[in-house]
């Protein structure tokens, strides 16, 4: 099935862009989030390098991860929408660099210069040849032992958005997502299909090192 083009999907958060933002004002504090945060500062208190979010939407993580975790850290936000890169500036001002952008082609990061990479609920929205791009181009960045974290909706075939949006998006299998980043040359580290708080669908939340001789 082929998903939205990037087109749609820009346009669809184009539009509610605003909305995401104040729906993140509160999701934010969910508890996976500081789960996730705990891993990621322990997990790179020893590697060099920005912390990056390649699908940052309105720069809620990197802000909270900088305000709580580590505020000396470098932070690169990318993201596929304006609205949604100009709502991360003006949250993250000088605090970090948000850049309009693709996740599968991070072209302004040289190679092996990332501590962390984060995508989180945006491979719903590319096929699996490109999801498998995106974890390849994500590898190329990272140093080595450098931290991954994935989140994306679990399942099989499209997601029902029940007449909210026409737009095409794929979910998941944790399988797939397990086998496509270790295809990508990284080590798994943690695998798990989980409930999201306010949502009908659960989700695949993967933690995985680039191999320290990659």
């Amino acid at each position: 099935m082929k998903t939205s083009s990037d087109d749609e999907v820009r346009g669809l958060y184009e539009g509610n862009a605003d909305d995401y933002a104040k729906r993140m004002d509160r999701e934010i504090d969910f508890a996976v989030y500081a789960a996730l945060f705990d891993r990621l500062a322990e997990g790179i208190a020893e590697v060099d390098g920005p912390l990056v979010d390649s699908s940052c939407g309105t720069g809620h993580m990197l802000s909270r991860y900088q305000e709580r975790y580590d505020s000396t850290r470098a932070l690169i936000g990318v993201d596929l929408s304006p609205h949604m890169v100009a709502i991360a500036r003006a949250m993250l001002g000088s605090r970090a660099q948000i850049l309009l952008g693709d996740m599968r082609t991070l072209d302004n990061m040289e190679d092996s210069s990332a501590a962390a990479v984060l995508s989180y609920f945006a491979l719903h929205h590319v096929s699996p040849d490109d999801a498998q791009e995106a974890l390849n181009e994500w590898h190329r960045v990272l140093r080595p032992e450098g931290k991954l974290a994935v989140a994306t909706w679990e399942g099989e075939g499209a997601i029902d958005y029940e007449g909210e949006s026409d737009l095409v998006a794929l979910r998941y299998t944790k399988d797939e997502i397990a086998r496509w980043t270790e295809d990508a040359g990284f080590k798994v580290t943690r695998c798990v299909v989980e409930p999201v708080e306010e949502f009908p669908m659960a989700a695949v939340y993967l933690d995985a090192t680039k191999n320290p001789s990659a």
